[in-house]
């Protein structure tokens, strides 16, 4: 396998994964208003927001045990892009509010696909070179978001919220093309590893900890910049446009803070715990912003930077080291349950947001990610004693 990140496998496959997560969020800065314009509660919304990271909750950890038994990966990959070329086409094809839920359900069997992604590409590296080379597929992850929220704005504003999703769907398509010529080592363990020894990952505290705490982050990105950020910035008069704008600019500092932390990471001398306190603090303080301040656009655009930064230091954090300890016939599955425990809070954040607006207003509803962000600090200075990075 390669070990060199501008080799031109490695290239083809950060090329495919931007891609993926472009099809994925070209729809989402300006959804939420659509949805809004159909007559959809938000309660509803939310839970369309929150069905995203119900399904890879369900499914990324049986994907990993997966993929660990047969020591395959590609195929899963690929068939992740089919799904998400699936929904994103059948989300253009209706405006009844239960099928497009269905379909946000498919977008995250879609989206489950993403441990294997991430497993697969470490893999390309040696063991003590796979934190800071996981900074290459997370700018990979970032970049598509951004560049997908700023097209995502202009379709919007130029063709209708509709076209967005032919976008994602095309887009999905050229992925599925690209991935065929993705390399893989097709390797059969020595054992197989068995079911017990597969689910044993869960005994890992350091691993417990990582997604416990990737909850807490989640809750408030996929409550505040995936789902009702964008209604803010409808409130205080931006066009579809500017909302593509506005969640462009989320994706600068997640990007900003991969590059950093890839950097930091190969040092040894690092305090975990200092990254994932910030990274909550930032959370808390950019949710405050749109609670008690004056909601306008320039507000909606500080909120969301903060949000960003913080969210992109704890999730970079977290996705590096919550594997560090477990073997490699192992690492597909803790990948797996990572992924999948923090997509509870993918899909309660949005679910419970959605619930607090309708009753008390939609500023008033920013102040569950200030909960969820505080309560994610608390447990980050519990649980991550003086762990070293």
């Amino acid at each position: 396998m390669p070990n060199n990140s501008k080799s031109p496998r490695t290239v083809i496959f950060i090329i495919c994964t931007f891609l993926y997560w472009f099809s994925l969020y070209v729809y989402v800065p300006t959804m939420t208003p659509y949805l809004a314009e159909l007559g959809v509660s938000f309660t509803m919304i939310g839970i369309i927001g929150g069905s995203y990271g119900f399904s890879q909750m369900v499914l990324r950890i049986p994907l990993g045990i997966v993929s660990d038994r047969l020591g395959k990966r590609k195929l899963f990959i690929i068939l992740g892009f089919v799904v998400c070329a699936v929904s994103t086409a059948g989300m253009f094809a209706t405006q009844n509010a239960y099928i497009i839920l269905t379909l946000r359900l498919l977008a995250g069997v879609a989206a489950s696909a993403w441990v294997v992604i991430t497993i697969l590409f470490t893999g390309y590296f040696e063991k003590g070179k796979q934190a800071s080379r996981m900074s290459y597929l997370l700018i990979a992850n970032f970049g598509g978001l951004m560049i997908a929220r700023l097209v995502g704005g202009i379709v919007a504003e130029t063709l209708g919220h509709e076209y967005t999703f032919l976008v994602g769907g095309a887009t999905a398509l050229l992925a599925i093309i690209l991935s065929l010529f993705i390399t893989e080592k097709a390797t059969q363990p020595d054992e197989l590893p068995s079911l017990k020894n597969l689910l044993g990952v869960i005994k890992d505290k350091n691993l417990i900890a990582m997604s416990i705490l990737g909850i807490f982050t989640q809750m408030v990105l996929h409550s505040t910049t995936n789902t009702f950020t964008s209604e803010a910035g409808i409130q205080a008069g931006a066009t579809l446009l500017q909302l593509g704008a506005i969640a462009t600019v989320a994706s600068i500092p997640a990007i900003l803070t991969s590059i950093v932390c890839g950097k930091l990471f190969v040092r040894r001398n690092l305090n975990v715990r200092h990254f994932l306190v910030a990274g909550f603090l930032l959370q808390a303080i950019g949710s405050i912003i749109i609670t008690f301040g004056t909601l306008t656009i320039a507000t909606v655009y500080v909120s969301t930077i903060i949000i960003a930064l913080g969210c992109g230091l704890c999730f970079s954090t977290l996705i590096s080291f919550c594997t560090r300890n477990i073997d490699e016939g192992r690492r597909s599955a803790a990948m797996g349950f990572f992924q999948a425990i923090y997509a509870l809070g993918m899909f309660t954040g949005p679910v419970i947001m959605g619930i607090v607006v309708d009753y008390a207003g939609l500023s008033n509803g920013f102040l569950a990610p200030v909960a969820f962000a505080a309560v994610g600090l608390i447990l980050a200075v519990a649980m991550i004693k003086r762990q070293a990075a």
